[in-house]
């Protein structure tokens, strides 16, 4: 199993601010539009940055995941390019 469009996904999330506006509405559409597995979208649903690690994502594309949770979304660190 690859991880690259998991991480890919992920790193989309952080700089395609259209991939993020789209994911806050409809965050299952936009795992359709990368080839994911069941476990790593279930990984994705659950918001943990411990199991995307597991799955062999890259410790900071991990974190961007938090930037869908209302409670890290106005972090500074989010608009940082």
């Amino acid at each position: 199993m690859s991880c690259y469009h998991l991480s890919r996904l992920l790193f989309d999330l952080k700089m395609n601010e259209s991939t993020y506006q789209k994911s806050l509405k409809d965050f299952e559409s936009v795992m359709g539009e990368y080839e994911l597995s069941n476990e790593e979208k279930d990984a994705l649903r659950a918001g943990d940055p411990r199991k995307l690690r597991q799955l062999g994502v890259h410790g900071m594309l991990c974190l961007y995941i938090k930037r869908l949770n209302p409670q890290f979304r106005d972090n500074i660190y989010w608009a940082q390019k």
